[in-house]
């Protein structure tokens, strides 16, 4: 391995420990304090250190094809040691400062779609509920004075309306009847 390759392999594996300090930093603020120890903690942790690991092994194959020397993990470190010494606070208060900024976009966007989208179709549904009603009770209306009143006042005239009338004492007697006869059971 060339002199130059090397200094190049170095300088990328610092910078792929600062790169993961700051992922660190990044997962830890995401995931939040861990009090218990489950299945769910376990994937996450191995999800994040493989895909770590493939991100440098494929920085450290771009420059030196892979080698694997007891230097790239001294750069690692060094790069590590870095960030918590010069770059940890700054990042985390920029890291801070992005989700605030993403959250109150979120929520910006959310209302904007609220009041464009939500409260005009809440609107629409309303308008044509209270359209259907006056459809329904304006066709009730029509075939209650074009269909029942007209039969209604054919069968007073005919003397039907007075005779149910009185048959109707005799009918609440058997509604009566037939209720008792079903609570016995």
């Amino acid at each position: 391995m060339t002199l130059t390759v090397q200094f190049m392999s170095m300088l990328s594996m610092a910078a792929m420990g600062v790169w993961l300090g700051a992922a660190i930093d990044t997962y830890s603020r995401f995931v939040g304090k861990r009090h218990s120890f489950d299945s769910r903690t376990a994937l996450l942790d191995l999800s994040f250190w493989t895909v770590q690991a493939i991100l440098i092994f494929y920085i450290l194959y771009q420059v030196n094809f892979g080698e694997v020397r007891i230097f790239v993990f001294i750069a690692l470190l060094l790069g590590y040691a870095m960030y918590q010494a010069l770059f940890k606070s700054f990042y985390n208060h920029a890291l801070e400062g992005f989700i605030t900024f993403f959250m109150k976009l979120f929520s910006l966007l959310l209302y904007v779609l609220k009041i464009l989208i939500l409260i005009p179709i809440k609107w629409l549904l309303h308008i044509c509920r209270r359209l259907a009603m006056m459809i329904v009770l304006t066709l009730w209306s029509l075939v209650f004075y074009l269909l029942v009143k007209p039969i209604y006042f054919i069968l007073s005239l005919l003397g039907v309306v007075k005779v149910l009338k009185k048959g109707q004492p005799i009918y609440e007697k058997i509604k009566g009847f037939c209720s008792r006869l079903m609570k016995k059971k």
